[in-house]
């Protein structure tokens, strides 16, 4: 329940489209989508659990892992598969439409 009600209260990230590369300092509540010559390179965003890592996502589709970002009507954006850290802080958590969704593991 609390979750609930601070996905609810928190505002959502802010979806930031650049062309070129990504900024030395990245914005709190942010998802970068990073593109080049027209094709989407990267995701990039501040890891949300306060750590200050920032964490690249790759968006193409001839390297791997291979996320894909969905952009909805609303501005928002969205991430496939989740991401999860495995060294650091660890976190793992869903990203859908501007939102952070925290992944309880069960293995912990």
């Amino acid at each position: 329940v609390r979750q609930r009600v601070r996905a609810w209260l928190d505002a959502p990230y802010r979806t930031i489209s650049i062309d070129g590369s990504l900024p030395s300092k990245l914005k709190k509540n942010a998802l970068y989508i990073v593109s080049e010559d027209g094709f989407e390179e990267q995701a990039a965003m501040l890891c949300p659990c306060g750590c200050a890592q920032t964490l690249h996502m790759n968006l193409l589709p001839d390297d791997r892992p291979l996320w894909r970002v969905t952009r909805h009507a609303d501005g928002s954006a969205s991430l496939r598969p989740s991401v999860w850290r495995k060294k650091g802080c660890r976190s793992h958590f869903c990203f859908r439409k501007g939102r952070v969704e925290w992944v309880k593991d069960r293995a912990r």
